[in-house]
């Protein structure tokens, strides 16, 4: 079982109680109307690690194309039966996207950060693949060095997850690499984690390239 693996089973676990838990999402409102003000109306999205899909249910009361994307089918399961939000999913591995280039925009709020170091830039690349020109990609990582298992208690269970810490200089470096341009970005904080917050757009690359 790989780290991946590992994680989506504990996600398949704690699917019900991180739902709960989450459902309000007061605390990121305003990332979220700054990612739809960067959009053409009627945009297609994907929110990518939707888990049970409370964000892709806020990207549909703006009038998007919204569709959840998650590696835990349990997730998506617990936010369809359990808790109502009923809008498009489909279970994936966001570094082996089943699209062509035909998405708008690309949500991905704390969800890149359980994919290994050395995974970001081939997942950015496939990112930069599915967007169609200008599209927007909007993504939160935690703020840190290394990489670990940490032990989920807080959802009434206590099983691993793994994360990767990221600094700002080397997600410059690799949105850069990826041909995206960094519209927006900060540190956000919080009660337990600092969290690196960016808005980039995709860059065209020149025919000769």
């Amino acid at each position: 079982m790989n780290h991946l693996q590992k994680t989506g089973e504990t996600y398949r676990q704690i699917a019900a109680d991180y739902a709960l838990a989450w459902q309000k999402r007061g605390s990121i409102e305003p990332q979220l109307q700054k990612f739809v003000a960067l959009l053409p109306k009627g945009a297609t999205v994907l929110d990518v690690g939707c888990g049970p899909g409370m964000d892709t249910a806020v990207l549909q009361t703006h009038r998007l194309n919204a569709v959840g994307l998650d590696y835990s089918h349990e997730m998506m399961r617990v936010g369809r039966d359990e808790f109502g939000y009923s809008v498009p999913f489909a279970q994936a591995d966001m570094r082996q996207l089943p699209v062509g280039q035909a998405i708008d925009g690309i949500w991905a709020s704390a969800s890149m950060l359980h994919l290994q170091r050395d995974d970001l830039l081939p997942t950015l690349q496939q990112f930069w693949r599915i967007l169609k020109p200008g599209g927007i990609l909007y993504f939160s990582v935690k703020l840190g060095d290394g990489e670990k298992w940490v032990p989920t208690t807080k959802y009434g269970h206590t099983f691993p997850r793994f994360f990767t810490f990221w600094q700002p200089e080397m997600l410059g470096s690799l949105l850069e690499t990826a041909s995206f341009h960094i519209i927006e970005g900060w540190i956000e904080q919080s009660k337990k984690d600092d969290w690196l917050v960016r808005y980039a757009r995709k860059i065209e690359l020149e025919a000769n390239q």
